[in-house]
């Protein structure tokens, strides 16, 4: 709200994406608040099945990433959100896991293009 309020931005084309434990609060708020966003992107945190239905009822594309070398979030952990979004029927889901990358991953992740121009794929209806 506050952005929408301040700066110049459009309310359609909300991109909800956090790395650690915000990747954590990406999956809560996408949850808690579904129309809000056109897409969201946790990077090395991953989703409580318990959150995954109003996400996957309202459509909202996921790109999730995990990093295969992390000792602090295992990618292992991300599967059974996946799993769910999957069984409640979400059309956009992606999950990549950096197998050669820990926790760091979101250097990668953030410093390319590809998240970014996945992004702008998606626009929420107006």
């Amino acid at each position: 709200d506050h952005v929408l309020t301040n700066y110049k931005a459009d309310a359609a084309r909300l991109y909800l994406s956090g790395l650690s434990y915000g990747g954590f609060g990406s999956w809560y708020m996408a949850s808690k608040h579904p129309e809000l966003f056109a897409a969201v992107a946790p990077v090395v945190g991953w989703g409580h099945p318990g959150l995954m239905e109003p996400i996957a009822r309202n459509q909202i594309p996921v790109w999730a990433f995990a990093g295969g070398r992390d000792p602090v979030v295992r990618a292992k952990y991300f599967y059974a959100g996946i799993n769910r979004l999957e069984e409640l029927g979400l059309k956009e889901l992606r999950f990549t896991v950096h197998e050669d990358m820990g926790h760091d991953a979101s250097t990668r992740i953030y410093a390319g293009d590809d998240l970014y121009n996945w992004f702008l794929e998606f626009e929420k209806e107006r």
